[in-house]
């Protein structure tokens, strides 16, 4: 059975809470990423994704500058586990209507997985495309 360690990209990029939107755009650029975990003192704080510099941030009406990560972050952060499987996974992030999942080892990131990886992995079940199916359904607000 698929584990997340199987399907996870390893974590490379971080911002902190004090970063700017600039900040976070260039970074999610130049890596190519479209989530960032945020972290503070080696914890996880929260997390931000580019819906939510556009929708959170943009939105301002501030120079992008002077919008920091802690003010348009995601603070309760989803996680799971190396060894939880991607049908565990799916389950979890179907349930809380999230694509992307920051799997902990030790208290520490260790990498990012979505539902588009573990959907498209060799190694996952029907699960994850069933997840990815639900999760992209449009949802009243």
């Amino acid at each position: 059975m698929a584990t997340l360690q199987d399907v996870m990209t390893p974590m490379v990029e971080h911002c902190s809470p004090s970063d700017d939107m600039n900040s976070l755009a260039k970074t999610m650029y130049e890596n190519d990423v479209g989530f960032l975990p945020i972290m503070e003192d080696d914890q996880l704080v929260g997390c931000v994704t580019d819906r939510d510099i556009v929708i959170k941030g943009l939105s301002k009406e501030r120079p992008a500058q002077d919008v920091k990560a802690e003010s348009i972050m995601q603070e309760k952060v989803i996680t799971g586990y190396p060894e939880m499987t991607v049908e565990e996974a799916s389950r979890l992030m179907q349930d809380h209507q999230i694509k992307r999942l920051v799997v902990m080892e030790a208290q520490k990131p260790k990498g990012i997985v979505s539902l588009g990886d573990m959907a498209l992995s060799k190694h996952a079940g029907q699960a994850a495309g069933n997840a990815l199916s639900e999760v992209s359904k449009q949802h009243p607000h």
